[in-house]
This record gives structure tokens, C-alpha cells and sequence, in this order.
């Protein structure tokens, strides 16, 4: 049976969008989701990425970051598995509970 990835998204705003995934992310699935994320967020100035919903492999290695190309700034709530993957990306704003990812992505650009 094929890993089915949910990716919704709940708000855009002028040039941010936010968006929620859920489901298995395996390194066979990691890539695909990836693509996707970037063309939602085409155009995009900052995005906002919900997906603690995400249920990561123990022991897969996955290839590479599942977030999107191209916003200058990305707010992103994570499994803490992904976390490691923010530490090269300045674009990436790590935050820990759903009102404060909101605010920063709702307020001004800084």
C-alpha cells in the first residue's frame, strides 16, 4: 500500500501561505512532498509549515528536508526528527507551540 501524505492548506495571506501535512513520511515519499510544498508555495515571500502530524520512519534516513524551495522566511512546527535539518537553513524559524508559529507568521515581516 502506498504512504498517503495529506497536505492542506489553511491560510494565505497576500504572500504567505500556511500549510499542514500528515502522514507517513518515508525517504521514498520525502522528495515527492517536498515538490509539492514548492509549488504551493510559488511566489510565496513566507510560509508557514504545521507538520507535527508527520509520522517519521525510526530508522530511515530521509534524503533531505521536506519544505519547500523558494520563501524567504518559512515558520515551521516539526517532529523534533526534522529538526536537525533547520541548522544549515536561515530561512527556517523553529517554534514549538501552534499560537507563537501563528504570530510570527501573522505579523509583520521581520
Amino acid at each position: 500500500m502506498p504512504a498517503l501524505i495529506r497536505i492542506r492548506v489553511l491560510a494565505v495571506c497576500g504572500t504567505r501561505l500556511w500549510c499542514a501535512g500528515a502522514g507517513p513520511l518515508t525517504a521514498g515519499v520525502s522528495r515527492a512532498v517536498r515538490d509539492d510544498l514548492t509549488g504551493l508555495c510559488a511566489g510565496m515571500s513566507v510560509v508557514g509549515l504545521d507538520l507535527r502530524e508527520l509520522r517519521l520512519p525510526a530508522d530511515d534516513f530521509l534524503p533531505g528536508a521536506p519544505w519547500p524551495d523558494g520563501p524567504g522566511a518559512i515558520h515551521l512546527l516539526a517532529p523534533d526528527a526534522l529538526r536537525s535539518r533547520t541548522a544549515h537553513d536561515e530561512r527556517v524559524r523553529w517554534h514549538t507551540d501552534l499560537r507563537t508559529a501563528w504570530e510570527a507568521w501573522s505579523g509583520p515581516p521581520g
